[in-house]
C-alpha cells in the first residue's frame, strides 16, 4: 500500500481490540467506536488455549496476559458424587506457551485497550454507526453524533447481536438459540484448586476455573428450552438451585455452591450461535468474531477466534496489494478452522445435555471416564493448528 490503510473497527471487545493492534502494528490508521460509554464486558472470566496464546504473542500481549492470567495445564473430569473420572491435558506446551490460561475479562479488555492506544489507535464510545455509503475504493461512515469520515476498510467486530451483520448481510444471520443456558458467578477459590473442575451431573455440568490462587469463577450449563425471565433478586439462589439439582444433593462441591447463595454478580446468558456463510465481507464492510461466527464455549475458544481473525486479517493486508485480494486470502485461511471448531463446539454440548435419566447419565460418566480423553486430544491437535 502506498498510503496507511484507514479501518474503523466496531466493537471494542475482546475480538475488535485485540484487531485495532494487530492492524496498528502492520501500519494502519485505526479507529475503534463501541456503543457502551465505557469499556465493559458481561460475564467473569475466560481462558486462551494455544491459539489464542499464539494470537496474543502475535500482537504483542503475550507478556502481559501471562502477568495477568493463571496458567491451567488441564482439567480434572468429575461425577456428581465426586469420584475423579479422568484428568484431560490442555495439549503439549508447544512452542513454550502454555496449555491454557484463564483470566479476568474485564482484566483483559483493559490490558487490550491500553495497548491499542500505545499502538496509535483512537477510541470513541458511545457511539454507533448510522450509515455507511461505499464507493469504489473507500466507504464513508456517518457516524451517530452526525460527523463522517472515510475508510478503507470497516470491520464489524459488534457481537452476537451485530448491527452491522443485521444492517450489511440480512436478518437471515440472525442469532439462533440452541438449547443452553449459562450460570456464571466470580467466587472465592477456597479450595485453592489450580486446574479447572467439571462435576458432570444429571442434565448438564458445573465447571469451576480458577483466576488466582483467591478467586474462580463458576459456571454452570443446562439444557433449556425457551428464553425465561428471572427475577434479579433471586439469582443467586436460583443458580444455587440449579445446581444441587444437577449433584441432586451431593456433598461434592457444595462448599462453592454455599457461596452462590451469596453471590451479587449472577450472570445469566441462553446460548446463541450464529453462522455467516462465505464470504464475510460486502465491498469494504466486513464482520468478525462473534458477529460471523458466534459459538458455544464448549473448545473454550469463542475468544480466541475472534483475536485470530483480527491477526490473519492484519498478516493478509500486510502481504496484498490489493484489499479485495487480502479479504479472499484471509476468507481462504479462516473459513474452513472457524467452522470446524464452531461445529465442534455444538456437538459437545448436546453430548453433555443428554444425560437427564439415571441410564443417560451412566452413559455419559463412562464416555468421561473412557472416551472424552480422546475426544479432547483432537481438541487439542485442531486448536494446535497453524491459522
Amino acid at each position: 500500500m502506498t498510503r496507511p490503510l484507514r479501518i474503523l473497527i466496531v466493537g471494542a471487545g475482546i475480538g475488535g481490540l485485540s484487531a485495532a493492534s494487530a492492524l496498528a502494528r502492520i501500519g494502519a490508521k485505526v479507529d475503534v467506536i463501541d456503543d457502551k460509554p465505557e469499556i465493559s464486558v458481561a460475564g467473569v472470566g475466560f481462558g486462551l488455549r494455544i491459539n489464542g496464546l499464539r494470537a496474543v504473542r502475535e500482537i504483542g500481549l503475550l507478556e502481559k496476559v501471562l502477568e495477568i492470567g493463571h496458567t491451567a495445564p488441564g482439567i480434572d473430569n468429575y461425577d456428581a458424587e465426586g469420584n475423579l473420572l479422568s484428568t484431560m491435558s490442555y495439549g503439549t506446551q508447544d512452542e513454550g506457551l502454555p496449555g491454557c490460561v484463564t483470566m479476568s475479562r474485564i482484566a483483559f479488555l483493559e490490558l487490550a485497550a491500553r495497548h491499542a492506544l500505545d499502538n496509535g489507535c483512537t477510541f470513541r464510545m458511545s457511539t454507533t454507526v448510522a450509515d455507511i455509503q461505499q464507493h469504489d475504493d473507500t466507504a464513508t461512515v456517518t457516524f451517530s453524533g452526525g460527523d463522517s469520515a472515510d475508510y478503507d476498510l470497516v470491520l464489524g467486530f459488534d457481537g452476537l447481536h451485530s448491527q452491522i451483520r443485521r444492517d450489511y448481510f440480512g436478518e437471515k444471520y440472525a442469532p439462533r438459540p440452541v438449547g443452553g443456558v449459562a450460570w456464571r458467578v466470580g467466587l472465592p477459590n477456597r479450595r485453592r484448586i489450580m486446574q479447572p473442575i467439571i462435576c458432570q451431573g444429571y442434565g448438564g455440568k458445573i465447571m469451576l476455573t480458577p483466576l488466582s490462587e483467591d478467586t474462580m469463577y463458576m459456571v454452570l450449563t443446562v439444557a433449556e428450552e425457551g428464553r425465561p425471565r428471572y427475577d434479579a433478586s433471586r439469582m443467586a439462589e436460583i443458580m444455587h438451585d440449579r445446581a444441587t439439582a444437577l449433584t441432586r444433593g451431593s456433598a461434592f462441591l457444595a462448599d462453592a455452591l454455599d457461596d452462590v447463595r451469596h453471590a451479587e454478580n449472577v450472570a445469566y446468558t441462553p446460548y446463541s450461535t450464529v453462522w455467516v456463510p462465505y464470504p464475510w465481507f460486502r465491498g469494504r464492510v466486513m464482520i468478525m468474531g462473534d458477529a460471523a461466527h458466534t459459538m458455544t464455549p464448549y473448545l473454550g475458544s469463542g475468544a480466541a477466534m475472534s483475536i485470530e481473525d483480527g491477526v490473519v486479517l492484519a498478516q493478509e493486508l500486510a502481504r496484498n496489494d490489493a484489499v479485495l485480494d487480502a479479504q479472499l486470502d484471509f476468507m481462504k485461511r479462516r473459513l474452513p478452522r472457524v467452522r470446524a471448531v464452531h461445529d465442534r463446539s455444538i456437538e459437545s454440548m448436546l453430548e453433555e445435555f443428554d444425560s437427564v435419566t439415571d441410564e443417560t447419565y451412566r452413559a455419559r460418566i463412562d464416555h468421561l471416564r473412557h472416551d472424552e480423553p480422546i475426544a479432547n486430544e483432537y481438541a487439542n491437535r485442531l486448536l494446535r493448528m497453524p491459522y
